[in-house]
């Protein structure tokens, strides 16, 4: 999937116009109406909620900021301007020093908007097909560029995501050593999602950073990779934090367990914790991860098939089982999409 040539932006595409700002002599003020602009398909531009999450992370840098879902409306402060934007893709730069100020902070809120803009291919914010989960957009055996940051401008910027990225993994990394203890009958500790969101919001704003500052535009789209893993990232906590409440209210459930189907369930999970752990091997560009990946490739089968085994259960142990499965499943497809926007091909089950 390529961004930009789904979105169809290009930094040479006109402006509505541009004219004296009533609000202050000697400045310009910018009105343009993206609708017009990107001509999308299915006649929505933007998607607002994916637009306010994606403003909120990078409030850091805005002197004020405020979203309102409900009047479909942004209001910011940045660099000197007064900025707002409209559901319905209008906007309006004042107080600009001149044309060429009021054009650059164009383009450069439309780099900050671009995960919400509409993608004419799926018809979902370009989000949602950065972080794979959008099939129309996931072309088979695609072929992927080989880039060497060092040799970009602002490539220290996305180094600097990606790492901080692989200490989330290590974070997560423990939090699955503590799933194993429950399925094996001890207490999980609740996880630290405020822990997790603030390092997951460091990594964005960072990313955000680079796709504003990388002059390349096609070069830029290299920051969907991260803002992808984190998509991905932000929705599996959810499911990890119910999998931990599941098992701390089913403790004496699980011990009683017939065995064997216990061994299968920590088999499982087991190989899950370990497709996690080939994420910060593939950043860190470990030779074995490959090898590695090829040990993982069936664990959505042994999923339904210990779905099966539950055919002959009854009661509550059964609902215990189905609902373990369920957020395991999850939580597995989440990690092999990440791995998939990494350029690993770990499709070989049907997902």
């Amino acid at each position: 999937m390529t961004i930009a040539n789904n979105l169809q932006i290009s930094e040479e595409k006109g402006l509505a116009y541009v004219q004296p700002c009533a609000a202050e002599i000697g400045k310009v003020m910018l009105e343009s109406d993206l609708a017009k602009l990107l001509k999308p398909v299915s006649g929505q531009i933007i998607d607002f909620n994916v637009l306010c999450d994606l403003l909120n992370i990078y409030k850091i840098r805005f002197s004020e900021f405020r979203c309102s879902l409900a009047l479909g409306v942004s209001k910011i402060k940045w660099r000197g301007k007064t900025i707002s934007i409209f559901e319905k893709g209008k906007m309006k730069i004042r107080e600009a020093l001149n044309e060429k100020d009021a054009l650059k902070t164009f383009q450069d809120l439309l780099r900050l908007m671009w995960g919400s803009l509409i993608c004419e291919v799926c018809g979902r914010p370009a989000i949602y097909c950065a972080a794979g989960a959008c099939n129309k957009c996931l072309k088979k055996d695609a072929k992927r560029d080989t880039v060497n940051l060092e040799e970009l401008p602002t490539g220290i910027i996305l180094s600097n995501a990606l790492m901080d990225l692989t200490t989330i993994f290590s974070m997560l990394d423990k939090v699955f050593s503590n799933i194993l203890n429950g399925i094996n009958g001890a207490e999980v500790p609740e996880m630290k999602i405020r822990d997790f969101e603030r390092k997951l919001n460091r990594v964005n704003t960072i990313v955000l950073d680079f796709i504003l500052q990388t002059p390349d535009i096609k070069q830029s789209t290299l920051g969907f990779i991260p803002l992808g893993i984190t998509f991905n990232l932000k929705r599996v906590l959810i499911v990890i934090n119910n999998l931990i409440r599941e098992i701390n209210q089913n403790l004496d459930m699980l011990n009683q367990f017939n065995t064997k189907i216990k061994e299968e369930i920590l088999n499982i999970f087991q190989e899950i914790k370990h497709l996690y752990e080939i994420v910060p091997q593939i950043i860190s560009k470990n030779r074995n991860v490959h090898e590695n990946i090829e040990k993982i490739d069936r664990v959505l089968v042994k999923i339904k098939e210990l779905e099966k085994k539950t055919k002959n259960m009854y009661g509550e142990s059964k609902s215990f089982i189905l609902r373990l499965t369920k957020d395991i499943n999850e939580i597995c497809l989440v990690g092999l999409r990440i791995l998939n926007i990494l350029g690993v091909e770990v499709f070989k089950c049907q997902m």
